[in-house]
């Protein structure tokens, strides 16, 4: 895959992702039904599973095979 190909799948996850979340908090903020906003947050949380998805994907199956290092090397927990 490409390195252009996989910024722009990245930009737009990313891009689906913030705008899911900003929706989120403006149906919070402009409506009183439990409707809409339940919408809202499952459109949102889709978005999430893209973006972890695409993300997950662009970094190649050694994202999940090194899951474990990876972990703990960004919660800086034990030796990677």
């Amino acid at each position: 895959m490409g390195t252009t190909l996989r910024k722009l799948m990245i930009s737009l996850a990313v891009a689906a992702f913030a705008g899911a979340w900003m929706g989120v908090a403006i149906t919070w903020l402009s409506t009183e039904g439990i409707g809409a906003f339940t919408v809202a947050v499952t459109i949102a949380a889709l978005a999430t599973e893209v973006l972890i998805w695409v993300l997950a994907i662009a970094g190649g199956w050694t994202v999940f095979a090194n899951r474990k290092r990876l972990w703990s090397r960004l919660t800086g927990r034990g030796s990677a």
